[in-house]
């Protein structure tokens, strides 16, 4: 995985950008999306809520759940993985990014950051 990424929920991963958090699927999320026919998003501007699923990519081996990792409002989608799901397997850490989260409380990403670096190490 790159290196100033953070691991969330397993496989996502987590770049944090001022108050803006960039997910996308890190090595092992990649793995069970190989077969990935189908990428469903949340909508720029949908407000999500912490740890609650916003998204979902369809597999031969079922549903990969997209998790929102703070509490906040969705700035931008990455629409070229809706129409080319195999963007997130060519280029998971590039092109492949699945959507962008503006926190409601830059203490939330604070707090999330300490939390993910503690669970890495």
């Amino acid at each position: 995985m790159e290196k100033d990424l953070l691991t969330f929920m397993g496989n996502h991963w987590l770049l944090v950008e001022d108050e803006v958090i960039t997910v996308g699927l890190n090595d092992e999320g990649v793995e069970y999306a190989d077969s990935s026919s189908k990428v469903t998003l949340p909508n720029e501007n949908e407000e999500v809520e912490a740890d609650e699923i916003c998204g979902e990519i369809e597999t031969d081996d079922g549903p990969i759940n997209l998790y929102a990792p703070v509490d906040g409002v969705i700035v931008e989608v990455n629409s070229a993985v809706i129409e080319t799901p195999e963007i997130i397997i060519d280029d998971p850490f590039g092109d492949g990014w699945l959507f962008k989260i503006e926190a409601r409380d830059k203490g939330a990403i604070d707090r999330l950051s300490v939390d993910l670096q503690k669970n890495d190490e």
